[in-house]
């Protein structure tokens, strides 16, 4: 077993520690969570993963657990320092490309009626999590499938919606549900890398867009139809929300990092040299040929962005009239310029009403989320210390 630094003779009920593992960079967070109270955030880190020139997922994931060693570190010390003791709970959310997220619909019917009971529910999961399983092998063999989360959105029995269906005698049944899955290697490595610095049996993971989806909702209850854009730096995840469910989430490997190689390519220069120059022309400080040269190179990864973003909406417009609320989260520095390629998005059927584009940005996520002053202000730790924050107070009653 390895070992843990803190034992749980020392644990604080009341802290969690946050993990966000993105394709460009890991976060940690101490977050104070009490009864009554908005989650209040102590202390936070980023650590970036080593740029990929080219994507292996061997070398990818070596390289998110360095970013997460040290993160974790830095937790450690950020602990010591504070004094707040180790946390009892761990929640590690990932963003893409390190989950596949499914929405399913069950439909059961037996000539004979039936009783619902939690193992009979549990079978008939079960059932669906193998199909998936065989539907998902060729981009992860079977033995390799980790179900990270698996969760009911809507239930019906005999045509009606229900929240609670144990004992109950029914013969139709039909479930919505969401599954999260990740590889069973990329978890366990994360989970032996918490444990060389934590050891707790309150160890959550769990799906980006999910947690945005709960935010969302407790932010803006209103909205019962609306896409949201997870946008990270390998990646774009595109969700479609309506009548307040999930109903679909497609990804595209194009994101932030994608401006870089491009730029990169363009003007034959070091990634680095390419991060400095997206940062200039974002905040209008190149001049000259250079000015035109990144300005072309962004337009081009700006139209492919696009286009592909399009195709997801497109084959979201079969669920019906997409809506035209747009959430997204992406790295500030670059979210204003997704917040314009996401306006000139066309959708169907065209109006002339343009689209309503929210960033969900700290300034947002703080009236319902505190931090400790100086700390800086993740958007991406807010939105999981909200969701961490209803988990823990449903463990408690």
């Amino acid at each position: 077993m390895a070992f843990s630094f803190f034992t749980k003779r020392i644990q604080n009920e009341g802290v969690a520690l946050l993990i966000d593992i993105g394709s460009a960079s890991v976060g940690g967070a101490l977050v104070k969570i009490e009864k009554g109270r908005a989650p209040h955030i102590l202390a936070t880190t980023r650590e970036d993963i080593s740029f990929q020139e080219e994507l292996s997922s061997t070398r990818f994931v070596l390289a998110m657990n360095h970013a997460l060693d040290r993160a974790l570190k830095t937790v450690q010390a950020k602990i010591k320092t504070t004094g707040v003791g180790a946390p009892a709970h761990i929640f590690c959310t990932l963003s893409s490309p390190w989950f596949i997220l499914k929405s399913r619909h069950i439909h059961i019917a037996r000539e004979k009626a039936f009783e619902v009971s939690e193992r009979s529910l549990e079978e008939f999961l079960n059932e669906e999590i193998e199909k998936l399983k065989g539907e998902l092998k060729e981009t992860l063999p079977p033995k390799d499938v980790r179900i990270i989360e698996k969760n009911i959105i809507q239930m019906k029995l005999n045509g009606y919606e229900v929240k609670n269906p144990y004992g109950r005698e029914i013969s139709q049944m039909e479930l919505t549900m969401t599954v999260g899955v990740s590889s069973l290697r990329v978890i366990q490595s994360i989970e032996r890398k918490l444990s060389n610095f934590f050891h707790t049996t309150s160890l959550h993971f769990g799906v980006f867009p999910l947690a945005a989806f709960s935010t969302i909702r407790d932010m803006f209850s209103d909205e019962k139809n609306f896409l949201f854009l997870d946008i990270t730096g390998e990646a774009t995840d595109v969700s479609l929300v309506n009548n307040d469910l999930l109903v679909s989430t497609m990804s595209f490997p194009y994101g932030k990092n994608f401006f870089i190689r491009e730029i990169s390519t363009g003007l034959h220069t070091p990634h680095e040299e390419a991060v400095s120059l997206l940062n200039m022309f974002l905040a209008g400080t190149l001049d000259g040929s250079k000015h035109n040269d990144v300005k072309n190179l962004v337009e081009y990864v700006e139209n492919k962005w696009l286009a592909r973003f399009e195709k997801i909406l497109a084959s979201f417009s079969g669920q019906g009239v997409l809506p035209r609320t747009v959430f997204f989260t992406a790295d500030t520095d670059i979210a204003e310029l997704f917040s314009k390629i996401i306006g000139r998005a066309k959708i169907e059927p065209r109006t002339s009403e343009p689209l309503d584009i929210k960033h969900l940005d700290q300034f947002l996520a703080a009236k319902f989320v505190s931090f400790e002053s100086e700390v800086i202000r993740d958007p991406f730790i807010a939105v999981e210390a909200l969701l961490a924050a209803k988990i823990v107070s449903s463990l408690k009653k």
